[in-house]
C-alpha cells in the first residue's frame, strides 16, 4: 500500500492490467462469436455483452488517469 492513495501499488497496477486484459479478451470473444453466430437474437445478446467489457474496460482506463 502506498501512503498517497492518489498513486496506485505496483501490485494494484498489475491487477488493473489483468483485468483490462480479461475484459478485452471477453469483448473479442464476444465480437467473434456475434460475427460467426447465425441466429440474429445470439448475435445482438453477444454485441451486447460486449459493449459491457468495453465499458468495464474504459472504467479500468479511467482508475489510470
Amino acid at each position: 500500500m502506498t501512503a498517497d492513495r492518489s498513486l496506485l501499488s505496483d501490485k494494484e497496477l498489475h491487477y488493473l492490467k489483468d483485468f483490462m486484459s480479461w475484459e478485452l479478451l471477453a469483448m473479442k470473444k464476444c465480437a467473434d462469436l456475434a460475427n460467426r453466430c447465425q441466429d440474429p437474437e445470439i448475435q445482438s445478446l453477444m454485441r451486447e455483452t460486449g459493449k459491457k467489457h468495453l465499458s468495464h474496460y474504459q472504467q479500468l482506463l479511467g482508475h489510470l488517469h
